[in-house]
């Protein structure tokens, strides 16, 4: 297993470190980073490295997984080509699982807490594997993960924590305060001015933008800078050649001495340099987490936080390089709905087979969000032939209430004005007659619930909130509602299989 370990990861921090040398550097970078590499898996069964929490569900911590390979995956004819990236994110994950008991610190403002670990996450409620490789902001979405909690329950009031360590890792090493430089945003703190200048000789481009971020221990400066311009010397894109990068580095300043790790970007004579989506052409630079004085040197936890992603991983100082790992980079999501699950659909479908009669023998076959208000939680559900369907609301704790039905003569609109929203189930009733029910809601509530009946267009009978209405009334009702919306929705297949 250690050199399965040992391979893989020894090829991650090629890729990650080398990607951005030039041809003249590459060999000799390759030598210290398997030099580095492999004195780090030599600890690993006694010293496993730092791991990080990426959130938490409302009641625990979570360390997100990266990979849905639980088990050592196997090379094969059809993997072949991708096996050794394959292999190389499931063993630095699988080191973790292999400790994951051995995780019991938690740094919270240089402070250790007392954590423990509680379960794994391997099934959403539907028995899927959960989602891999993301950041949710909702904590009823499920995703891969290990889950820790406090060790003793006084402590939670100290807040989570994103660096947990193992006990003989902090027993093998020094741990470095990091005290953070305030700063505005628009004028930062600048690095020493000789470093910038050898920088600038050694590169041949001027700095646009720089930032002293921290100070590590008693001297050492943590920062980042960008180049004005495109990078001449970087190396081609195999898959683009014309190609033109952007150039930044995180910089360690130690005395006189510096220590630099390049980003390289995308740059447009037009629109300038960028390495994130929506960055404003404004490098991101990779935030400390924690920082250890190893046996071999200084090791970093940091993240970096970009607008669409987070990275997590290590940084460490070996010789007169300064050696990345990224453990993953998982994409944030925002703006995310709230999941459906199996349960969720026989809810909803024992109430709509309640409602009446007429439903008992229908089967719903599939669901999507809908929006009468933007209040309140809507779901449609329809048949498989769209002609039955319902309309759901979802409360706070996740219960649904039905509201309304279609039939394959009813069919629904949307009406809004004055603040009001409206539901809208009509269409014929037979012969020269036709019906309309609608449902107002204002502030998330339901306010009324207008029937009618027509005959040769005119309304022959209404009722508002269960109560007759004159004729006249009704009419004078429907008169002043909005023109209908057509109700349209992106519908999922309840029995589809997830996306592998």
């Amino acid at each position: 297993m250690k050199r399965l370990m040992i391979f893989a990861i020894c090829a991650m921090a090629v890729m990650i470190s080398c990607k951005n040398k030039g041809k003249t550097e590459a060999a000799s970078l390759e030598d210290t980073i398997s030099a580095v590499i492999d004195s780090i898996i030599e600890e690993t069964d006694t010293t496993p490295m730092p791991m990080f929490l990426m959130g938490d569900d409302g009641r625990y911590a979570q360390m997100l997984y990266w990979t849905s390979d639980l088990k050592e995956p196997q090379k094969t004819e059809d993997n072949e080509d991708w096996f050794a990236i394959q292999h190389q994110s499931w063993a630095l994950q699988d080191m973790f699982r292999r400790n994951i008991h051995e995780y019991t610190n938690m740094f919270v403002d240089d402070k250790v807490v007392k954590i423990k670990f509680v379960d794994e996450v391997l099934k959403d409620p539907d028995g899927n594997t959960p989602s891999i490789g993301e950041r949710h902001g909702r904590n009823d979405i499920p995703s891969l993960c290990a889950r820790f909690d406090f060790a003793d329950a006084k402590d939670k009031k100290k807040g989570w924590g994103d660096v947990i360590v193992t006990d003989n890792y902090l027993k093998s090493r020094k741990h470095l305060p990091i005290t953070f430089i305030a700063s505005e945003w628009n004028k930062p703190k600048p690095l020493p001015s000789a470093v910038i200048k050898q920088l600038e000789q050694k590169y041949g481009m001027k700095v646009s933008r720089m930032q002293h971020t921290a100070t590590i221990g008693d001297h050492y400066i943590w920062g980042c800078l960008q180049f004005e311009g495109a990078y001449a010397n970087a190396p081609k894109d195999k898959y683009d050649p014309d190609r033109r990068s952007a150039l930044a580095l995180d910089v360690i300043i130690d005395g006189d001495k510096f220590y630099v790790h390049e980003e390289l970007g995308y740059y447009d004579d037009n629109y300038g340099a960028t390495w994130n989506a929506d960055d404003d052409g404004q490098y991101v630079g990779c935030d400390l987490l924690a920082a250890f004085e190893g046996p071999k040197g200084l090791e970093l936890c940091y993240r970096r936080d970009a607008p669409e992603s987070t990275a997590i991983g290590m940084f460490y100082m070996r010789g007169d390089q300064l050696i990345q790992i990224t453990y993953e980079t998982y994409h944030n999501m925002v703006d995310e709905q709230r999941p459906i699950w199996k349960s969720d659909i026989a809810q909803m479908q024992k109430l709509f087979q309640a409602a009446d009669h007429e439903y008992r023998n229908v089967k719903l076959t599939k669901w999507a969000y809908t929006y009468v208000d933007f209040t309140n939680d809507w779901l449609w559900l329809r048949d498989k032939k769209d002609e039955y369907g319902a309309f759901f609301i979802r409360d706070d704790a996740g219960n649904f209430h039905f509201v309304a039905a279609e039939t394959p003569r009813l069919k629904p609109t949307r009406l809004r004005k004055d603040g009001i929203c409206y539901l809208c189930i009509s269409g014929s009733a037979g012969g020269p007659a036709t019906y309309s029910e609608i449902y107002a809601f204002k502030d998330g509530k339901q306010i009324e619930r207008f029937t009618a009946l027509y005959v040769y267009g005119d309304i022959d009978e209404c009722t508002l909130n269960g109560k007759p209405l004159s004729k006249e009334d009704g009419q004078t009702y429907v008169n002043n509602l909005p023109d209908p919306e057509e109700m349209t929705a992106s519908f999922t297949d309840i029995e589809a299989k997830p996306e592998p």
